[in-house]
């Protein structure tokens, strides 16, 4: 009998906070620091329990949604990491500030081009900003709120993220709400974050410099006020570390546990939310788990490993946030680098899982080790064969299977045989498993295409399946007309009715609800 799981959910909370501390290019710890400066305000503003538990919640989870449509904005600006730390540290509601931050971004992307060339690059960059990054955005708030519906946020604290990017003088996004339109945890939480992030760049003296400056923008008066009042007392304190413990402490009660089926949703949710990253990365995670499982169950494996594989599976990948998008997207080979930063990701994996504690210990082992190879060839430890136990010699069996029969932009998808010859090549010369690579084979291989459901989802038309299908794989209104062969307004058309169906308002919202459906994964397998 495998023994029941019982979680705390800020546990999981500071997984995806150290998932989008990766992808957001801050420091470690921010948003836990975030979260003890939000709790200090909301302290002092003396506020109820119930909205202290919603600012505890916003801090953590504030960007949790930055991942949606990445690709999209590496394609447009390039390094998304290197131009988030810069927009961490604007005035977002300055023109010139956050026209120089895109100006900095289109100079990186057209480096190497002549001056005349670079000037018209970017000035046509800069005409289209704004319209490629209102979407993106929009699309964060409304992933955000999935996932954190998909822990078991109540209705308050899904409101709060929704409003990500909105400020108190109403130049915010996605809807332009202004003063206690902007609900008082995302206020409280918009400026902490922010001092956070000055503080850490540039110190004490321009962090309050800057907070004074936008005392009316982007906070409100009252609550800038406070923080004002003792900035050096609020930030006292948290400008290092901060330990599990610190923040499970400031939890207000009760405490939220997750249960086995509740881990299992939490998991899943956080699979999507490294995945959405990229088209051809969408259902990576969830394969994997599945296949992992299935060979495991092959050879025998117990329940509890079992579990171990499947959960391992759906985050293996979490350390890849530290990478830029806009390094995966290449189809040239990394650069020395590119290549040391790409091999880390099993470290930051293990480091993210931390947050769970011994509980967690089983899956954070995984992680660490699905790059492994028996010879000590693989990375990041160059770990042999007598530190990978069943359980991690199948998990990176099913890794290397999976990402070796999907597409990636350095080279094409490779049909099941290829990938088996391969990877028995791979046990031949000592690297992988003989016993996990044939069990995931075997998996594979007993593999069975998830049949077409009598009725179509959301009373969607076979027309709006087939144009759901294009767009959650990445392909822009315009590229999915081409495919279909109709016209452009078209598939707008039909985008806008699906939307109105499925209830979402975004490219990455219509993503998930395919995924969670299976239609991505009937599409890719098709």
């Amino acid at each position: 009998m495998v023994k029941e799981i019982l979680l705390r959910r800020a546990d999981f909370m500071m997984v995806l906070a150290y998932a989008t501390d990766l992808a957001t290019g801050q420091s470690r710890d921010f948003a836990l620091r975030s979260c003890v400066l939000a709790m200090r305000l909301a302290n002092r503003m003396g506020l109820a329990d119930s909205e202290m538990r919603e600012v505890f919640h916003q801090a953590i989870l504030r960007y949790v949604g930055c991942n949606a449509d990445t690709h999209l904005l590496a394609a447009a600006f390039g390094d998304e990491i290197a131009m988030r730390q810069d927009l961490a540290l604007a005035d977002l509601g300055s023109q010139t500030e956050l026209g120089s931050i895109f100006v900095k971004a289109f100079t990186r992307v057209f480096e190497g081009m002549p001056p005349e060339d670079l000037r018209r690059a970017v000035q046509e960059g800069l005409a289209s900003a704004i319209q490629v990054s209102v979407p993106i955005l929009s699309g964060h708030c409304e992933v955000a709120q999935w996932i954190g519906q998909r822990i078991g946020l109540g209705e308050d604290g899904l409101r709060n993220l929704g409003q990500l990017y909105e400020r108190w003088d109403g130049h915010g996004l996605p809807h332009g709400l202004a003063g206690d339109q902007v609900r008082l945890p995302v206020r409280i939480v918009t400026l902490a974050q922010d001092a956070i992030a000055l503080l850490e760049a540039h110190g004490p003296a321009t962090m309050i410099e800057a907070i004074t400056r936008r005392r009316g923008g982007a906070y409100e008066e009252a609550l800038a006020d406070i923080f004002l009042s003792d900035a050096a007392g609020l930030t006292a304190g948290i400008d290092g570390l901060v330990g599990r413990e610190t923040i499970l402490a400031l939890e207000p009660l009760p405490h939220a546990y997750l249960d086995e089926a509740d881990c299992e949703e939490a998991w899943i949710a956080i699979a999507d939310m490294i995945d959405m990253r990229m088209p051809f990365t969408f259902g990576h995670s969830r394969a994997v788990a599945a296949l992992g499982e299935a060979a495991g169950r092959c050879i025998g494996l117990p329940l509890a490993d079992l579990r171990a594989i499947r959960w391992a599976a759906y985050v293996h990948d979490i350390g890849e946030l530290a990478v830029p998008v806009s390094t995966w997207l290449k189809a040239a080979p990394f650069s020395v680098w590119e290549t040391d930063a790409a091999q880390l990701h099993p470290y930051h994996g293990e480091r993210a899982l931390a947050a769970l504690g011994a509980e967690g210990q089983p899956v954070a082992s995984l992680v660490l080790r699905h790059h492994e190879r028996l010879d000590g060839t693989g990375y990041h430890r160059y770990a042999k064969a007598a530190d990978l136990s069943p359980a991690a010699r199948i998990l990176a069996a099913a890794e290397a299977y999976q990402t070796a029969r999907e597409a990636r932009p350095h080279r094409p998808a490779s049909s099941a045989e290829a990938v088996a010859a391969r990877m028995r090549s791979l046990v031949r010369a000592g690297k992988l498993c003989p016993d996990a690579t044939e069990a995931v084979l075997t998996a594979a291989g007993q593999a069975s295409r998830r049949a077409a459901a009598a009725s179509t989802p959301a009373g969607l038309t076979a027309r709006e399946m087939e144009v759901l299908g294009l767009i959650a794989a990445g392909h822009t209104a315009k590229e999915a007309a081409r495919v279909l062969k109709i016209s452009p307004k078209t598939a707008d058309n039909h985008i806008q009715n699906l939307y109105g169906k499925i209830g979402v308002s975004t490219r990455a919202g219509a993503a998930l609800f395919a995924l969670e459906r299976g239609l991505v994964h009937q599409n890719l397998a098709a």
